[in-house]
């Protein structure tokens, strides 16, 4: 449900970022707090000059207060109304520059994989691989392939603040993939990137979380495969930005199908287009708009089409920003078929404030407000964390 997103951009092999020829982001968002890998990723002090092979990196840590309060859910689930969760989190990613072509990339991340609906601190903790690929890039043209972060849509990883809305839904990270992207750049055309993968769900060992209680255990024990281990699912990509006249939007579209298990739910279809606004209003105020709709012919599992659209709107002050956010999902079909499954009719949606500023040390000071229906659970939260990167 909340979205806590750091310096790198996220999964362009799936969207629309990419290598300096393929729109990279020309720097790191300050007021980010997680880190996302691509096959274009450099971090640190990749620029500077040096001889190949060269090791670069990004750390992250944070620690971060959750209360979450007035808590509603009409199947009676969850019993408690309101509880308290603390808990740290530190991340490492690291590119191993083989050449200036060629790298290794990997994310390991140290953190709680808590669920329960009472009160919590620094509980659950355990190490995750979260990412290990390698990727070939050229001025136009990239090869990738390994344990990636990948979705339709940019919505999850590329919205500002606490909160993404529904987008979580059409993300499937550390995933298992192949994929390549070719880009072109014209000054008459604007830029333009075509991207295709194909992926399947990671059940090898390098999925397996090491706990300080239980040691390697799997993540998903006990749980249904989300979807196919097969690589039969598959996302095309194609973006565009800096168009004649309309230099400061950019967009895409994805479409694919997340193909299930054999006798776990169903497969979907999905469409998904973005459209985002991006300018500086002074010298010191910046604009960013983002806004996202996705389509899909199941829903978790169940053969239930749904929509859902999100809007988001950022304006930064120097080391200040403050991002507002809503979201809105339907489920299509009866209401005698959705309860079939558990399901509702009635519209789900959610929205966010969040103020976040960055000391000139580099520490990150975010604090929101949020609040979701996801069909029978009313949940609100009150967020802050404290976070601090830096690179080598």
């Amino acid at each position: 449900m909340m979205n806590a997103r750091c310096a790198l951009l996220g999964a362009a092999f799936a969207l629309g970022i990419g290598a300096p020829g393929a729109f990279a982001q020309e720097k790191r968002d300050i007021f980010k707090t997680e880190i996302f890998l691509t096959p274009y990723s450099k971090l640190g002090d990749a620029d500077a000059a040096g001889d190949y092979p060269k090791l670069n990196g990004q750390l992250l840590f944070m620690t971060g207060y959750t209360g979450y309060f007035g808590i509603k859910d009409e199947n009676g689930q969850i019993s408690r109304s309101h509880w308290n969760s603390v808990q740290p989190t530190a991340e490492a990613a690291l590119v191993w520059q083989l050449s200036q072509r060629f790298s290794v990339l990997s994310k390991i991340t140290f953190d709680s994989s808590v669920e329960a609906t009472e009160d919590n601190a620094f509980s659950d903790l355990g190490f995750t691989l979260k990412n290990l690929f390698a990727s070939y890039t050229s001025d136009n043209f990239a090869l990738y392939g390994g344990k990636m972060d990948m979705g339709f849509g940019d919505g999850w990883h590329a919205i500002d603040g606490l909160y993404n809305g529904y987008t979580d839904d059409f993300q499937y990270n550390g995933s298992i993939g192949l994929g390549a992207r070719y880009t072109f750049n014209t000054e008459n055309m604007g830029a333009h990137s075509f991207a295709g993968l194909v992926f399947k769900r990671d059940d090898s060992a390098l999925s397996r979380r090491l706990t300080f209680d239980d040691g390697f255990v799997s993540p998903t024990r006990g749980q249904p495969p989300a979807f196919s281990n097969d690589l039969n699912s598959f996302i095309l990509s194609y973006d565009f930005r800096n168009l004649p006249g309309l230099k400061k939007t950019s967009g895409g579209v994805d479409i694919g199908r997340l193909e299930a298990e054999p006798g776990y739910g169903e497969s979907a279809n999905t469409i998904s287009a973005r459209l985002r606004y991006d300018t500086a209003l002074t010298d010191k105020w910046n604009l960013s708009w983002f806004n996202e709709a996705t389509f899909s012919s199941a829903f978790r599992g169940a053969p239930v089409s749904n929509g859902n659209g999100v809007t988001s709107l950022s304006l930064s002050y120097d080391r200040w920003q403050f991002t507002a956010t809503t979201a809105l999902r339907k489920l299509s079909g009866e209401d005698e078929k959705l309860a079939q499954y558990g399901l509702q009719s009635d519209w789900d949606w959610g929205a966010a404030g969040t103020v976040t500023y960055v000391t000139p040390i580099g520490i990150i000071l975010q604090s929101g407000l949020i609040h979701q229906r996801d069909q029978s659970l009313n949940i609100n939260q009150g967020v802050f964390r404290i976070a601090y990167q830096t690179g080598f």
